[in-house]
């Protein structure tokens, strides 16, 4: 496999101790940042509510990394639309210059001003989509300039100043929870005991969720639903309304495979399992690409969050992969108590 960088730190890109046994030190630790981590829990309960018309649903995860997030709010938000809800979404804008006001997603937006998960949104779901550090000003804002009847946001789990209706913890199979320790001697965001306080969890790769999260070491009364995500099709760089079955790529000929996602290997498996002969270009997660890095670059195929930015340095129209992600359980669950919701 071919790197574009120095390597990853170790598995899924923690640093490596954090997938080893915790240290009788870190163990002895843990709970004096335990306690701090359940005070910033305190904090999100009294968090301020911008609208009571509204509701907001927080999709987050408390394991460092990438679990497959912005996948699930994509097709989520499309399903919501389906069912004649009005979404739109928020995010931090992470790899962007949002910082305290919050800017608007266009389809012509620059991921290095917005991001390059919100770009990808935005171009995936029409939905409206703002950018800001502090959440709730984007909340702010889709409420009073859209006509929306409900908030995703993408990330956010840990926001202190972001009110939430519905708080869901996503977890990735493959992923795991490492040592189960809390950073800085662990993978975890907040103590594992959270998920309790959760509405739903979401465990992403897997039919059998409650299954895995037992495995993990995860025992909860919290809903549990099992998530599974796959390549849907392929586009175009410059048709991008004309979709394509990945395997009818196999013709073309070799492909030079680019990723700068959290887990880029599973991106080249799946063109590997489509049948397509690729040269493997990894980079770290929301990489921001150069022209050097892409100038020897000849058939290029890639993830849609590495389009939005891609598009902006390869001179010829290159290959973009389109990922759904299917949850039923979970979409009917929340279809079913969002519109319990808005009849209180």
């Amino acid at each position: 496999m071919k790197f574009g960088f120095g390597g990853f730190k170790g598995f899924h890109g923690w640093p490596q101790r954090w997938s080893k046994p915790a240290t009788s030190i870190s163990r002895a630790l843990s709970p004096i940042v335990a306690s701090w981590m359940h005070r910033k829990r305190e904090k999100i309960a009294c968090a301020p509510r911008v609208t009571t018309q509204i509701p907001v649903i927080c999709i987050g995860n408390i394991v460092v990394g990438g679990s497959g997030k912005s996948p699930l709010v994509a097709s989520l938000a499309l399903r919501l639309k389906e069912a004649g809800f009005r979404p739109g979404i928020v995010s931090r804008g992470y790899g962007g210059h949002a910082k305290k006001l919050p800017i608007e997603v266009t389809e012509t937006s620059h991921p290095q001003k917005v991001g390059d998960e919100p770009l990808m949104l935005k171009k995936r779901t029409g939905c409206p989509v703002i950018v800001c550090r502090d959440r709730a000003k984007a909340v702010e804002r889709l409420h009073f300039h859209h006509q929306v009847n409900v908030i995703l946001s993408d990330d956010g789990l840990q926001n202190t100043r972001l009110w939430r209706d519905f708080s869901v913890c996503v977890f990735n199979k493959d992923q795991g929870i490492g040592n189960g320790l809390e950073m800085p001697f662990g993978p975890l965001r907040e103590p594992l005991s959270v998920v309790d306080q959760m509405d739903a969890i979401i465990v992403r790769g897997t039919e059998y969720p409650k299954e895995m999260l037992i495995e993990m070491g995860i025992e909860t009364k919290t809903p549990v639903f099992g998530s599974i995500g796959e390549m849907a099709y392929a586009y175009r760089s410059d048709l991008p309304e004309e979709h394509h079955p990945i395997s009818d790529l196999v013709h073309h000929g070799d492909f030079d495979a680019v990723s700068g996602i959290a887990s880029p290997s599973r991106f080249f498996e799946g063109l590997e399992q489509a049948g397509l002969s690729i040269e493997e270009y990894a980079f770290p997660d929301h990489h921001q690409f150069t022209a050097s890095d892409v100038s020897h670059l000849k058939r290029v195929i890639t993830t849609e969050k590495d389009a939005v930015k891609l598009v902006h340095l390869l001179q010829e129209p290159f290959w973009v992969v389109a990922l759904d992600s299917h949850q039923p359980e979970f979409e009917a669950w929340l279809i079913d108590r969002l519109r319990k919701w808005s009849r209180v």
